[in-house]
């Protein structure tokens, strides 16, 4: 059972969450946190009922910058910056990291060792060189099966995952991670662990007509894209569906377009097209194709050049540039 600090914390998100209680049409009374990108808000809502889950979850843990003066695993220590710090197993480390580099690292100040060291929670390289130190409101929601985690991003596009998990470092760091897993409750540490599993399909994003699925989404508001892992699958419908593939695929919120990234292939009736690359523009109703060359091929002949535009609703090619060969069926 959870601690009763835990609990209050779970409590105080639901009370102190920005946005919180301002959801959507869909629930309108949903707890919420929300994001800000160039007047844009990024919102992520909860909404399974409390009686299904009631993991929504606000942590306030320190950030420390600055040089990484001792690392030694094997004896669970480590000092950033003049802060002590103990790890074990369950710290997260990324990277092949040596004293002298320069780190972000996450501690929790209220879970000591017997020496008065706080405990690590996530150590990473990082550009900044002066040392800092700041709190860290790290936000997790949890919705299983058959409801949804939604994110939205501004007015015309959505997410939708069962494990979310925003960071906000005011004026430094603000970003979400959404996909499939479950969220834990670490009694030894008292406190909650998103576990996320990659699995294919894991999170829907949906735009206009066109709906992809990934394994992952990662969301960096300083950059305002939003990365999917692949593999990518992509629908479109209307009266010429549209079916797609890629390797990964990126959303830009300030463009409002998604961006299909390696081994392209787009299928459409009885056409088949192949890009290294397709920018697709919902709100106009084309993509925009690259690649060395993009090859499009059905039953009237195969076109080939490096950028072409493809129009969404039937599939109408046009070469923008680098025509190398149109070939028509003989009659």
């Amino acid at each position: 059972m959870a601690s009763k600090r835990a609990l209050a914390l779970a409590l105080l998100a639901l009370l102190l969450a920005p946005g919180a209680g301002a959801g959507s049409e869909d629930c309108a009374s949903c707890p919420t946190v929300e994001l800000e990108r160039e007047g844009k808000p990024i919102v992520a809502v909860k909404t399974s009922p409390d009686d299904v889950s009631d993991v929504f979850v606000i942590e306030y843990l320190d950030v420390q910058t600055g040089e990484l003066e001792t690392f030694d695993v094997e004896a669970g220590v480590a000092r950033v910056a003049g802060v002590d710090l103990w790890l074990d197993a369950r710290s997260r480390v990324e990277g092949e990291l040596q004293p002298g580099a320069t780190v972000w690292a996450v501690l929790n100040p209220d879970l000591e060792d017997d020496a008065g060291r706080a405990y690590l929670l996530e150590l990473r390289p990082h550009p900044q060189e002066a040392p800092a130190k700041r709190t860290l409101h790290r936000f997790l929601i949890y919705d299983p099966e058959p409801f949804r985690t939604e994110v939205r991003f501004g007015e015309n596009t959505r997410a939708f995952g069962h494990v979310a998990r925003v960071e906000r470092v005011k004026e430094v760091r603000e970003r979400v991670v959404l996909g499939d897993g479950v969220v834990r409750y670490l009694e030894a540490e008292d406190r909650y662990e998103a576990e996320f599993a990659l699995k294919d399909r894991a999170v829907e994003i949906e735009q206009g007509k066109s709906r992809a699925w990934g394994r992952r989404l990662d969301y960096d508001n300083a950059s305002g894209l939003a990365q999917l892992m692949g593999p990518v699958s992509l629908e479109r419908s209307g009266d010429r569906p549209l079916r797609g593939r890629s390797e990964s695929l990126v959303y830009d919120v300030d463009k409002e377009s998604l961006t299909l990234l390696g081994a392209v292939v787009l299928e459409q009736e009885d056409r088949t097209t192949e890009a290294e690359q397709a920018y697709i523009v919902e709100s106009e109703g084309y993509a925009y194709l690259y690649g060395e060359p993009v090859v499009s091929r059905g039953r009237d002949g195969e076109v080939r050049g490096r950028v072409v535009r493809y129009r969404l609703d039937d599939g109408e090619l046009l070469v923008l540039d680098g025509v190398e060969a149109v070939f028509e069926d003989a009659p």
